[in-house]
């Protein structure tokens, strides 16, 4: 029989950079006992994709031995179930509230049984993954078999949807496969991959036309074992799946089951005439903690930057460490002569010393778009770039929201003058906080690791790429339904500050089982306002009815454990929190307030249990109910709206 040691663990982290995968890999050198199956099944549809990761495991010695495994999950993934099949018996995981979960681990461990814990964890020094480590005895003469899932939305930067695989490796697997499925309404413009040790290939057609109106297109690789053997660098790199979508031009596309779950993924085509100026001003943290590395790939990163800036564009630069100093008093046209003098300035000037004054730089910084009266036609930005937490001037962090908050307010005190993208450099640097400065001002944040290559730099380059065209500000999303508008709390949200046309906008929300959806969208543009009235909205059918629901949870479940650590208001954090960890439970998504417990014991033990096994089921079926309470918990809904159980 085989006995499972107890260490299992997933770590989250929470950036807007690439999505990678890393599979079951071995973590020692045995020629006894190796991974001599993995099967990868990826199938995406309308965006959000179901993984199933496969392994199989071969001891051939005469004696039990130790392994240990790794494997890496998108940043933006939440695992949904994990497996172990041995001796003709199926050991299941079963997700609980962090601390439930800890308690019967911990109880099992003391009852002498076989016990496993999944729960997220926070690694600092790491930029899009989760890690999950899995330690256990292999019995003599054994076959086991790891089945995990999990579920991932692929968001679009820079154009394009974005996949990565891991295989690494450290050995050739005999029975090696990755099949990738994609489903989408829209028409493929470019489908390109890249094996671990394979050039670009490119499927150039616009996808497979199903009877159901679908567009697919597949992936099937299965190298042999002589291909990886000659690979150079055998399975390290990753497997990386790219594609764009025909886009609509009349404001996206709106998903609806009949269950009236609904997503509106908001896209338009770029028109360079149509893109608006922009002032942004860069905030670059030069304390002591930021040399070496950091600073290097800050210059390097902002050379590049800054010369993508548009001729239109107005720009200025603050650098800090105990004080603040600007490039230039105001914002400043970005010519070719003001590029290459702020190329210079960057290059003599960022230079690690100090302390940390976070407080004075930030305020400077939104103070510049008082100086500068702000264009309602164009864009502003502040893009802040720290290792650290703040030591200098005000050291409180929450002070400091405050503070940048209140400045930052626009008129009748409503969010923002300007968006605030916060850069977060290696494992020191406070990610509550820079997450909060970020989420409360209308921006994202994103991780940088600190490594000696230019990669990292690269990492920079490519944040600026999802913010350096924006196209549509001050957008307003309403839903109606039967004549009335879909209440406020029936939605993700109703409000987005800036809109960059190379990224896409997923609203989520619920109404009426089988009514039909209006959707409207109003938008500051470049040259006037416009209204998106003719939205088209498709009805999702049969079992991709069911992805469709699970796509709005895993949205809610997102948006409710970014507000539980971000939200201004303390009490609305409360009930964020509350909210994701019921939807987490009633669907089976390990987040940071759930775990997957693992739990061998005896079936005497346990009544109700299978074959010597205890097995919990994961949570599914009707899912209208939690719905209703979890509207009921803001206390904010129409009556009428509510679904009918």
């Amino acid at each position: 029989m085989m006995q499972m040691k107890a260490f299992i663990f997933v770590t989250c982290l929470l950036i807007n950079m690439a999505y990678t995968i890393k599979n079951l890999r071995h973590r020692r050198n045995s020629n006894e006992i190796n991974v001599q199956e993995l099967e990868i099944i990826s199938d995406v549809a309308l965006r959000y994709a179901k993984v199933l990761v496969r392994s199989m495991m071969i001891n051939r010695k005469s004696a039990d031995q130790e392994v240990a495994f790794q494997v890496r999950l998108p940043k933006e993934a939440f695992i949904t179930s994990f497996e172990i099949d041995t001796d003709n018996r199926t050991i299941k995981a079963a997700i609980k509230e962090k601390k439930e979960a800890q308690a019967e681990y911990e109880k099992a461990k003391k009852d002498n049984v076989t016990a496993g814990l999944i729960s997220q964890q926070d690694i600092r020094d790491d930029i899009d993954i989760d890690i999950f480590n899995v330690e256990v005895n292999v019995a003599a003469n054994t076959t086991i078999e790891f089945r995990l899932e999990y579920e991932e939305f692929l968001q679009r930067h820079a154009g394009k949807y974005s996949q990565k695989i891991f295989i690494d490796s450290d050995h050739v697997i005999p029975n090696l496969e990755v099949k990738c499925n994609f489903k989408e309404k829209q028409k493929f413009k470019t489908l390109t991959y890249k094996t671990p040790y394979v050039i670009q290939q490119e499927l150039s057609n616009e996808g497979t036309a199903t009877n159901d109106g679908y567009y697919v297109n597949a992936i099937d690789w299965k190298p042999s074992e002589s291909d990886q053997v000659a690979a150079t660098e055998g399975l390290k790199a990753p497997f990386e799946i790219e594609y764009e979508l025909q886009i609509e031009e009349n404001g996206g596309i709106v998903f609806l089951n009949s269950d009236g779950e609904f997503v509106h993924m908001f896209s338009v085509p770029c028109n360079e005439s149509e893109i608006m100026s922009k002032q942004i001003v860069f905030v670059i943290d030069i304390s002591g903690s930021m040399s070496g590395n950091p600073i290097l790939q800050v210059r390097q990163a902002m050379a590049s930057i800054l010369s993508q800036l548009r001729s239109n564009d107005y720009f200025n630069i603050i650098i800090f460490d105990d004080v603040s100093a600007m490039w230039q008093t105001s914002f400043q046209v970005a010519s070719s002569e003001n590029v290459n003098r702020a190329q210079r300035y960057v290059l003599q000037n960022v230079k690690a010393r100090g302390s940390t004054n976070i407080n004075d730089a930030l305020l400077r910084a939104v103070g510049l778009f008082d100086i500068n009266a702000a264009n309602e036609r164009s864009g502003q930005i502040i893009v802040f770039l720290t290792d650290g937490s703040p030591t200098a001037g005000v050291t409180n962090t929450s002070a400091i929201l405050k503070n940048v908050r209140s400045a930052n307010n626009g008129l009748e005190g409503r969010c923002c003058k300007s968006t605030i993208y916060t850069i977060a450099f290696g494992r020191h640097a406070d990610i509550t906080f820079l997450s909060s400065i970020a989420y409360q001002n209308a921006g994202t944040l994103t991780k940088i690791k600190e490594i000696q290559s230019d990669v990292a730099d690269g990492q920079l380059i490519a944040m600026y790429e999802d913010i350096k065209n924006p196209y549509y500000k001050n957008l307003n999303f309403s839903f109606e339904v039967g004549g009335e508008t879909i209440p406020a709390t029936n939605v993700t949200q109703t409000q987005v500050l800036l809109y960059d046309c190379r990224g896409e906008i997923v609203i989520n929300g619920r109404t009426i089982a089988g009514e039909e959806i209006y959707p409207k969208v109003k938008v500051v543009g470049v040259t006037g306002d416009i209204v998106f009235k003719s939205v088209p909205t498709i009805l999702i059918l049969n079992e991709d009815s069911a992805m469709l629901s699970r796509l709005v949870i895993y949205q809610w479940v997102k948006q409710l454990l970014k507000e539980s650590t971000s939200a201004v208001d303390a009490g609305r954090r409360d009930v964020a929190t509350n909210m994701a960890l019921e939807l987490s439970l009633k669907y089976g998504f390990v987040t940071p307030l759930t775990s997957l417990v693992v739990t061998d014991y005896p079936t005497h033990s346990n009544p109700g249990s299978e074959d010597g096994i205890f097995i919990h089921s994961m949570t599914t079926g009707c899912h209208q109910t939690t719905f209703n309470r979890l509207f009921l918990l803001i206390g904010l809904l129409v009556s009428k709206l509510l679904c009918h159980v």
